[in-house]
């Protein structure tokens, strides 16, 4: 494993863990889909009216954007069989050993992190993309509709682990990579182009605010997810288990 300090806390550790690639790019889509297709419904902005489709969080998406989205398996920690609970615990084990790196780069971080936030599965198809913004936006107005999980707001780290290659042009393409799509620090003009193991982490807040530019060819996947802060809110679904006392999670 090489680790490579781009700027402003974003950090790259090369050949950070390995996997079957094809089982994981195939399992990445079809899980991503089928929870594209159960996470939202149609509705109304509830501040402007207009129609388009709410999510199970309550966060309001116009309908043009929704096929702009990239697809995300947030709930991908729920699947028991031991195939997939395997390859899952495997990179959460090398993402714990990066950030024992990370902390030595930055130990203040780690009066920062209380407890990490398991990953989530994204896919990327053909044109899209993720806008600029932080980990730890609310993107809502204080004392209007609030959205029911609010986790973003003890965002400290981040941390988004490459399955598949960025390549340059189309004639590299090969079914299992994809051009566009690169990592890009509006703040830090850092502009990183995705690695199949390797994984980067990043501090949460504005300074390293970041878009995933859009896909041109062939199909993205990352597998993304946080160390935090904070103590639990029932209200908001804030539900933190504490490894000392259930070890087995």
């Amino acid at each position: 494993m090489n680790l490579e300090h781009l700027g402003g806390g974003v950090v790259v550790f090369e050949d950070a863990f390995d996997l079957d690639w094809d089982w994981m790019r195939s399992y990445s889509y079809d899980t991503c889909l089928k929870e594209k297709a159960d996470m939202y419904e149609e509705g109304v902005d509830p501040l402007t009216g207009v129609d388009g489709y709410i999510n199970k969080s309550g966060y309001f998406f116009s309908k043009s954007s929704i096929d702009e989205m990239p697809w995300r398996a947030s709930m991908v920690h729920s699947d028991s069989r031991p195939e997939v609970v395997d390859v899952l615990e495997s990179i959460e084990s090398a993402r714990d050993r990066c950030l024992i790196e990370y902390l030595h780069l930055f130990p203040l971080a780690s009066k920062c992190i209380w407890w990490k936030i398991k990953s989530h599965l994204v896919t990327y198809p053909p044109g899209a993309y993720l806008g600029m913004h932080s980990d730890i936006s609310t993107d809502y107005e204080y004392g209007k509709p609030h959205p029911v999980d609010q986790l973003a707001t003890r965002n400290v780290v981040a941390v988004v682990a490459y399955i598949n290659d960025c390549v340059d042009s189309e004639e590299e393409l090969d079914g299992t990579n994809f051009t566009g799509g690169r990592h890009h620090f509006q703040y830090l003009d850092i502009t990183h182009k995705p690695k199949r193991g390797s994984m980067i982490f990043f501090p949460a807040n504005y300074i390293a605010a970041h878009e995933v530019q859009p896909i041109e060819a062939g199909i993205r996947y990352s597998y993304l997810g946080w160390y935090c802060q904070g103590t639990p809110n029932q209200a908001v679904r804030e539900s933190l288990l504490d490894p000392a006392d259930i070890p087995e999670r």
